[in-house]
């Protein structure tokens, strides 16, 4: 996805992208399956044409909900038949096929599970939405991805070894995200299209926004000089800086979940008792426990030295 598996390639229109979304959609309705089409933001023409782009849609993007290999093949084969480039190549990259349509654009079709469908198209939903909110969790030790709201848990320093890591999936409910996190459930409904100034104030009106989070250093900063959803955001972000963190405040007074995330942030408490509290919102603190237990069981285990020649074995 992005528009970048074939070397050549033409971007699309706003009314390119809207006509191809019809055409494949009325090909998907024969075939009887479940699909949708992440929500792109909607203003993205505009934001693009004033950064000189007056195509502002790298391919066309269509989740669709087939397990088994074979149906996969035929709808591929369906879909590149209809509107595909006569002899054209088709591309695999895991569970996504891609090929070029007869106008040269892109076309991404990415297999998923039935109960799956739904997570997908909202994580992907809304271009730079996704990437943005992950960058907040970060300094949280949380995770925005595929598998759904993650734990990150470390123990660090293990002489001989470094940091032992393992991930841990809190929910993939996406109305339980929403309620932990303080977003609005039509910014993970992967259906509804934010402008770009809703983004904004979706993304800086839950319980995780810190501004000093979008900092110089991080790399997702360099996102805004090729994404204009990013640009756009670190626009406003630039200009709102003193309203934000006083609204920030006015908006999770004594909020138990948001003084937790703070506390942690200014090393109040440490990342065991931290990741403790974390996992009691999802009813998985047990859970959470024996996987840190096993993990400094297995870095005890790595940096153990043999007591008769003094090596670590590996």
């Amino acid at each position: 996805m992005g528009g970048d598996a074939f070397q050549s390639t033409e971007r699309l229109s706003e009314e390119d992208y809207v006509r191809k979304c019809e055409e494949i959609k009325l090909l998907l309705g024969t075939a009887g399956v479940n699909f949708g089409f992440p929500a792109e933001v909607s203003d993205k023409q505009a934001i693009c044409k004033e950064r000189g782009k007056d195509k502002p849609y790298g391919d066309v993007d269509v989740v669709i909900a087939v397990e088994d290999h074979r149906r996969r093949t035929e709808i591929v084969k369906l879909l590149k038949t209809s509107v595909g480039l006569e002899g054209g190549d088709v591309l695999r990259n895991d569970t996504t096929y891609s090929f070029l349509s007869k106008e040269r654009f892109q076309i991404d079709l990415q297999f998923c599970k039935q109960e799956n469908l739904a997570f997908i198209l909202a994580y992907q939903s809304n271009n730079d939405f996704g990437a943005l909110l992950g960058h907040l969790l970060t300094p949280l030790k949380l995770k925005w991805s595929k598998l759904g709201l993650v734990l990150k848990l470390r123990i660090p320093n293990v002489s001989g070894v470094g940091t032992c890591k393992a991930e841990l999936v809190l929910t993939k409910d996406l109305s339980v995200v929403c309620s932990f996190l303080a977003l609005p459930g039509h910014s993970l409904d992967g259906k509804t299209r934010m402008s770009t100034t809703e983004i904004f104030e979706v993304l800086t009106s839950t319980r995780v926004f810190f501004f000093a989070d979008y900092d110089v250093k991080y790399k997702i900063r360099e996102r805004r000089k090729r994404r204009p959803v990013s640009d756009c955001f670190f626009n406003l972000l630039e200009s709102n800086q003193i309203d934000l963190e006083e609204q920030k405040r006015n908006l999770f007074k004594k909020d138990e979940v948001e003084m937790l995330f703070r506390s942690f942030r200014n090393k109040v408490i440490k990342y065991e008792e931290y990741i403790s509290l974390i996992s009691e919102q999802f009813n998985k603190k047990d859970e959470v426990l024996e996987r840190l237990a096993s993990l400094k069981e297995c870095a005890n285990s790595k940096h153990a030295p043999n007591s008769k020649f003094n090596f670590q074995i590996l």
